[in-house]
């Protein structure tokens, strides 16, 4: 039976998959590189892939069976090109595609492209497995579609995995949001706030808890004010000196059907713009 493979089919199809399997690479491990070099990585792999695919065939052709085909020195050093070819051509995708700070950060790189490509081989297998069953013919899965499938397992596990931590941080974080009300004379603001377990800013001379609001947001709420403290931080890195805090007539943060009540709340200016998640303006004392 003669069988037709064209390359331009072939790498029409692996430019898409390359494009996909790069792209899902850089939002998991928020990898720095734009759509252009995604591109360009793409086809590289892509026309490297159908070279090699036309390059096996032809091995496949001139010798009596399929190239690393039972034991012998020829077979195991024609399995270990196509893998080196195989390293090689990925390899070079992460080049073009990505720019890396490191070499851990490119081997990291490096074994995600490649379970992601197992993991894919592995759906496509049992797809077309379950295809057949649908069709009644009898299911067969290949020798060469057992390791995906495999992967294909290994890599459903640790997709419910990472499903069920991305839900129970997201809850977390969820839990933490609050609807926050500064009062000072006859001004009120509202903004979004966040429990923050770990501040620990507090008046060194009265020992108050110290809340920390957006600058803007701050002004807002009193725009004059009579006394202002001073109060000193550090950050993490080492820096900080002092923020400046007021205190203010109310504050209240609710979430759902809990409320929270500070009563002349002692709330000091961020340094900058405060910039959070889902446009938090308010730090609470946690």
């Amino acid at each position: 039976m003669e069988i037709k493979i064209y390359l331009d089919v072939l790498f029409l199809t692996d430019l898409i998959m390359d494009l996909f399997l790069l792209w899902l690479l850089r939002m998991i491990l928020k990898l720095k590189g734009t759509w252009i070099r995604l591109a360009a990585g793409s086809a590289a792999g892509a026309f490297l892939s159908a070279l090699l695919f036309y390059l096996w065939l032809t091995i496949a052709c001139r010798s009596s069976g399929p190239p690393g085909q039972g034991a012998g020195t020829g077979g195991f050093l024609v399995m270990a090109g196509w893998m080196a070819a195989v390293l090689g051509v990925s390899s070079l995708m992460l080049l073009m595609a990505f720019s890396f700070g490191n070499v851990r950060e490119f081997l990291r790189a490096e074994a995600g492209l490649l379970f992601a490509a197992a993991l894919t081989e592995g759906i496509l297998e049992w797809g077309r497995t379950a295809w057949l069953a649908l069709k009644g013919e009898p299911m067969q899965m290949s020798a060469l579609g057992l390791l995906p499938g495999l992967f294909f397992l290994a890599g459903g596990c640790f997709l419910a995995e990472g499903l069920w931590k991305l839900v129970h941080v997201a809850a977390g974080e969820r839990s933490c949001h609050y609807q926050v009300t500064l009062v000072c004379g006859e001004n009120t603001v509202r903004a979004e706030g966040f429990l923050d377990t770990g501040n620990r800013l507090k008046d060194p001379v009265s020992g108050k808890p110290v809340h920390v609001a957006d600058r803007q947001l701050l002004e807002a709420v009193c725009p004059k004010v009579d006394k202002i403290s001073m109060i000193p931080y550090r950050t993490i890195d080492g820096g900080g000196m002092f923020l400046k805090a007021v205190t203010l007539d109310r504050m209240e943060a609710s979430q759902g059907g809990r409320l929270l009540v500070y009563e002349r709340p002692l709330v000091a200016a961020s340094p900058g713009k405060l910039k959070m998640k889902n446009g938090c303006r308010v730090l609470l004392h946690g």
